[in-house]
C-alpha cells in the first residue's frame, strides 16, 4: 500500500508544476512587497516559498538574508493556518523566541503572514510583514494583508501561463522580463544597473544536429545552456530566456570593469562543450552590454542590447557595449531601406558614367553606369553606404531594374545622337540567381533595339559563382547571345581563380585595393603582374580600377594591363560630358588625351 501523501508532497508538486522549485528571486512581486511594507508601516516585508529543507525569500524588503532553514521558518506555521497568522511578540512566544531573526540582527519581534494558496488549495508560501517592536494587528489589517497575498498568488499563477516561462528552458521569458523590469530597477541595490544579453549557441551547427537527430537534442542544448547560466548567476541575477539561443540578465555593480569581468567569467563556463545525442557541441559566446538609464523602458533596453550583441558578432568579440554611434548607423540604414522605393518614384536617384580607357592609346573604350542618390533630407548618399543596405533586402531587384532601364534608355539616346558608348552595368548576385534575369534583360534590350555587343555586365566575385548556382546558367545564356561579362572588384576578398576557367568571362577588373600600392611597393606590383599574366594566359582582358596617381599608371602600362579606369583619367560624369568625350575620340587629333596628366580629359568630364 502506498504511503499517504503529505502536505510537503503536495507543496513540492505544486511548486514543481509552477516551475518555482529553485527560483531565486521574482522581481515582479517587488511592487506588492513594497506596498505591504508601506501599508502597514513595516520595516520588513517579504514573500516566502517553502521547500523541503529551506524557505526562499523571492521578494524582500529590509530582510538581510535570501533564505533560511525550514526549521527556523515562521512561515511554516503560517501556511498551516486557515487565516492570517499573527505573532504579536515573537520573543514572548516559546516557538519563536530562539529564532535567528529574533535573537540576532535585525532582532525582529512582530510577525504577520498571509498564506499563499494555489487554486488546488495547497499553500506554498506566505506574504509576511515583520517589525522590530511588538504590535497589535487588527482584523481589518488581516483582511488587507490577505488581499495582498491574493495579488501575489495571482502574479505567481500568471507567471506560469503561456508566454511567461519559456517552454524549452523553463526560465522566465522575455515577457516576464518586461513584467519584472520595473521592480528590478526600483530595487534599493547599490551601484548602477547593467543589462546583459548573451548568445550561447552556434545556430548553423545546432541546426545541423536538429536536421539529423530532430529537435530534442537542439532543445537539450538550449536547456543545458540555460542551466549553466542560471547556476553561474545564482544569487547574482535572474536569467531570462529572451530568444531561441539568447539569454538576458540584469545586475547591479559599481563599475563597468566588474560587469566585463562577470561576462568573461560566464564565457569561460559557457564555452565548455555541450553534448547533444552523444555529439559534443562547442558553444559560442557573444554578449551585448548596456547600462540602464533612468526612465528607460525594458523594450528599449532589449533593443539597445541587440545593437551591442550584433556589434560583437560583426567584430568577432566576446562582448560589446551599446554604442550610440552604431545605433545611429543602424537607424540610418533602416531609413535608407524604407525610403528607397519612394526615392525611385520621386526621381531622387540618377546615374553618372565613368569611362574606361585603353592603356596604350588612352582612348575611351567604354563607360560604367554608376548609381547616385540625393536624399531630400540626408543629402547625397554614397553607393558604398546604400548598396550594402539594399543587398540585404528585397530592394535590390527593384533598384537593379531601375538602373537597367535608366542605363539602357541613355544608351539608346546616345545612339540616336550618333554617339556609340559601349556601356558596363553592374548586376548583383541576387538578381542573377533569380532564374529569369537574362529573359528580363533581353526584353529590355529588344524594346530599345540595342545590340547586345554594346553591353557589358559586371558581376562581383563570390561563392555564389559556384558550379551549381542558378547564376551560372544565366551568365552562360548571356554570353551565348553575345553579351560580355566582367568580374568586378577582383582581389577584394573572395579571389578564387577556379571559377575563371568554368565561366565564360571576358574581362577581369582588378580591385582598387590591389592597385593602391603598386607605385611604391614591389610586392604589390608583383601581385598585380602575376594576376594580369595569368588572366592573359586564360584569355581575359584586364582592367585596373581606382587608378588615381601617375606612378600607378606608369607601372600598369609597363606591366601591360589592357584598360585603365580611375580618377586620374576621368571622374564619373554626366551624360553630355560622356557624349562629348566619345564624340571627340573619333576625331583624328587626340592630343588633348596624350600629355602626361591628361588635363583636358579630366576637365571635360569632371563633375
Amino acid at each position: 500500500m502506498s504511503p499517504p501523501v503529505t502536505q510537503e508532497d503536495e507543496r513540492r508538486a505544486v511548486l514543481g508544476a509552477m516551475q518555482m522549485t529553485d527560483v531565486g528571486a521574482l522581481p515582479s512581486l517587488d511592487h506588492i512587497t513594497r506596498l505591504a511594507s508601506y501599508t502597514f508601516d513595516a520595516p520588513v516585508a517579504f514573500v516566502s516559498l517553502l521547500g523541503d529543507v529551506e524557505q526562499r525569500f523571492v521578494s524582500r524588503i529590509g530582510l538581510p538574508v535570501a533564505k533560511t532553514c525550514i526549521r527556523a521558518s515562521i512561515c511554516a506555521h503560517a501556511i498551516t493556518a486557515n487565516d492570517v497568522f499573527v505573532v504579536a511578540d515573537l520573543k514572548a512566544d516559546p516557538r519563536f523566541q530562539d529564532n535567528p531573526l529574533v535573537v540576532g540582527a535585525p532582532h525582529l519581534r512582530f510577525y504577520a503572514g498571509a498564506p499563499l494558496v494555489a487554486r488546488n488549495g495547497v499553500a506554498i508560501g506566505a506574504l509576511c510583514i515583520m517589525d522590530s517592536t511588538p504590535r497589535v494587528f487588527l482584523p481589518r489589517d488581516c483582511e488587507q494583508l490577505a488581499s495582498l497575498a491574493q495579488l501575489v498568488m495571482g502574479q505567481l499563477e500568471l507567471r506560469n501561463l503561456s508566454g511567461r516561462l519559456d517552454p524549452v528552458s523553463g526560465l522566465p521569458s522575455r515577457h516576464q522580463l518586461h513584467a519584472d523590469f520595473p521592480g528590478i530597477v526600483a530595487s534599493g541595490a547599490t551601484g548602477t544597473h547593467y543589462a546583459v544579453v548573451v548568445d550561447v549557441l552556434d545556430i548553423p551547427r545546432a541546426s545541423q544536429v536538429g536536421q539529423v537527430l530532430g529537435l530534442q537534442p537542439l532543445e537539450a542544448l538550449i536547456r543545458r545552456a540555460g542551466v549553466r547560466l542560471r547556476t553561474a548567476l545564482d544569487g547574482i541575477a535572474t536569467v531570462y530566456h529572451v530568444g531561441v539561443t539568447r539569454f538576458a540578465f540584469i545586475v547591479s555593480m559599481s563599475s563597468t570593469r566588474q560587469v566585463e569581468s562577470l561576462v568573461l567569467e560566464l564565457r569561460g563556463r559557457m564555452l565548455r562543450p555541450l553534448m547533444a545525442a552523444a555529439v559534443p557541441m562547442s558553444p559560442r559566446f557573444h554578449a551585448g552590454v548596456c547600462p540602464i538609464e533612468s526612465g528607460e523602458g525594458s523594450h528599449e533596453l532589449l533593443r539597445k542590447l541587440l545593437v551591442g550583441l550584433y556589434d560583437a558578432f560583426d567584430a568577432g568579440r566576446t562582448l560589446c557595449w551599446y554604442s550610440a554611434a552604431r545605433d545611429q548607423s543602424v537607424h540610418r540604414a533602416y531609413r535608407l531601406a524604407s525610403d528607397a522605393e519612394r526615392g525611385i518614384a520621386n526621381g531622387e536617384f540618377h546615374l553618372v558614367y565613368q569611362p574606361r580607357f585603353d592603356a596604350t592609346s588612352r582612348n575611351p573604350v567604354s563607360a560604367e553606369a554608376l548609381i547616385r542618390w540625393t536624399h531630400p533630407v540626408l543629402g547625397p548618399i554614397s553607393p558604398l553606404e546604400f548598396i550594402p543596405v539594399f543587398e540585404q533586402t528585397a530592394l535590390m531587384a527593384l533598384v537593379t531594374d531601375w538602373v537597367l532601364d535608366a542605363a539602357l534608355d541613355q544608351l539608346q539616346a546616345w545612339r540616336t545622337q550618333g554617339v556609340e558608348v559601349p556601356l558596363s552595368i553592374n548586376l548583383p548576385s541576387s538578381y542573377l540567381t533569380s532564374g529569369t534575369a537574362w529573359e528580363v534583360i533581353r526584353a529590355k534590350l529588344s524594346r530599345r533595339a540595342i545590340p547586345v555587343a554594346m553591353v557589358e555586365f559586371e558581376i562581383t566575385e563570390g561563392e555564389w559563382l559556384g558550379p551549381d548556382s542558378p547564376a551560372v546558367a544565366q551568365i552562360q545564356a548571356m554570353t551565348q547571345a553575345g553579351v560580355k561579362i566582367a568580374v568586378d572588384d577582383f582581389g577584394s576578398g573572395y579571389s578564387n581563380f577556379s571559377y575563371l576557367s568554368d565561366l565564360p568571362i571576358r574581362t577581369l577588373k582588378l580591385d582598387k585595393s590591389l592597385i593602391d600600392g603598386i607605385g611604391t611597393d614591389p610586392r604589390a606590383r608583383a601581385k598585380v603582374s602575376a594576376i594580369h599574366h595569368l588572366a592573359h594566359e586564360l584569355g581575359y582582358l584586364t582592367v585596373a580600377e581606382g587608378v588615381e596617381h601617375q606612378e600607378q599608371l606608369d607601372v600598369l602600362t609597363a606591366i601591360g594591363l589592357d584598360q585603365i579606369q580611375g580618377y586620374l583619367l576621368a571622374m564619373p560624369a554626366d551624360t553630355s560630358a560622356i557624349a562629348d568625350l566619345f564624340a571627340r575620340a573619333r576625331l583624328p587629333l587626340l592630343s588633348a588625351l596624350e600629355h602626361a596628366h591628361h588635363p583636358r580629359v579630366t576637365n571635360c568630364i569632371a563633375t
